[in-house]
């Protein structure tokens, strides 16, 4: 069967690219051919363009020059950003199997995209989140398709609580062509079931649909030879760097980090410039890991490291559902007062770890082959 997914799969950002290729790597070990659909949504890829130009003169060839000198300034002080575009976009291109570039609903239209497939699936992360897609977009529900291919969702999010009554309106006419719908999390199942016939499903993210052999397949290790915190923070977080520079004096660990400028008393290196394969590494090789990241939780799961998550401030959701189901709860930590005053107290016995999720895993795996063979 050939399979057609619309995910987001361009971002320069791990979670994102990783469980665009999870879900790919699944589809494909079932059996299927499965190929990522290219969407490169403009307000997804813009908000992770480098270099943006400015208008500072009205004359046209003084603006040119200005830009000019901009763009030479930044490519000799942003090395790292320039490397880990490179890395990541080579991902997209050679790692992930993904179609030709497409940047419109019009576009997938015109080229008939959807006759290429047998089955079209809206993948995981928050493409049904209109505040990040700049208004909802009928090509994550997968509107392009006008000859009715079977579709369905895996893991979906909506990514908020409350939706406006034209969203309402928008995704019950959309997914009412859906032939399964699942999301992943509870909130959106809420959401959702009151606007459509079928029952909604929530699912795991499609990295636990795998297991650490698969990773190990793409994955790159670590350069560091010595113990070390992986840190890795998504935007700012004060909680976070407090917890850091406690459980680092305690321990005695250095900090591998991606925080750009910011700078720990006990530092190994940084990882600013890290593409997909070399993040997976660098949490294997980590003695623990720090994080206010859903996938860097997931990848310490994986690699059976010890490590200590942050809860996002607004939707911690997916981490504390993930976290129960597992019985780490106690690794959700948002305040350095919470801290153990060892933090090995806080290892976990992977055994039952293991035990309670791989049942999970295998219903989320069946609920796939099931819709899929329906």
């Amino acid at each position: 069967m050939k399979i057609g997914i619309v995910t987001f799969n361009s971002a320069y950002n791990y979670g994102c690219v990783l469980q665009a290729w999870s879900l790919q790597r699944f589809l494909e070990k079932e059996g299927h051919e499965a190929e990522i659909i290219n969407f490169r949504l403009p307000a997804i890829d813009n908000a992770y363009r480098l270099f943006r130009k400015r208008k500072r003169f009205s004359n046209r060839l003084l603006n040119r020059g200005y830009n000019g000198l901009r763009k030479v300034k930044f490519c000799l002080t942003q090395r790292d950003k320039i490397t880990k575009a490179k890395k990541f976009e080579s991902f997209i291109d050679h790692v992930m199997n993904t179609t030709t570039p497409y940047t419109s609903m019009a576009m997938l239209e015109e080229e008939n995209v959807a006759a290429n497939y047998d089955v079209l699936v809206t993948g995981s992360d928050q493409v049904w989140n209109s505040t990040i897609t700049k208004g909802v977009q009928p090509a994550y529900f997968l509107a392009f398709d006008h000859t009715g291919k079977k579709k369905l969702s895996y893991a979906s999010s909506i990514g908020k609580t409350e939706l406006t009554n034209a969203e309402k309106d928008f995704m019950a006419y959309f997914l009412q062509d859906y032939q399964s719908i699942s999301v992943r999390e509870q909130s959106a199942k809420e959401l959702l079931q009151p606007l459509v016939k079928q029952p909604v499903t929530v699912v795991l993210d499609p990295t636990l649909l795998l297991t650490r052999d698969d990773f190990d397949q793409i994955k790159k290790s670590s350069k560091y030879k010595k113990p070390y915190i992986f840190v890795h923070v998504i935007g700012k977080d004060a909680r976070l760097e407090k917890i850091v520079q406690q459980v680092s004096e305690q321990t005695g660990l250095p900090v591998v980090h991606n925080r750009g400028m910011k700078k720990y008393s006990n530092e190994l290196g940084r990882f600013s410039d890290a593409g997909p394969e070399e993040f997976i590494g660098l949490i294997e090789g980590a003695a623990l890991v720090i994080t206010n990241s859903f996938h860097a939780t997931v990848f310490s799961i994986v690699y059976e490291r010890n490590f200590i998550t942050i809860p996002h401030k607004l939707y911690p959701e997916r981490m504390e559902n993930l976290l129960m189901e597992a019985g780490l709860e106690n690794h959700l930590i948002d305040d350095v007062e919470k801290l153990p005053e060892r933090v090995e107290e806080l290892q976990p016995d992977y055994a039952e770890v293991k035990a309670r999720l791989n049942q999970r895993q295998e219903e989320c795996r069946e609920y796939l082959r099931r819709k899929l063979a329906e």
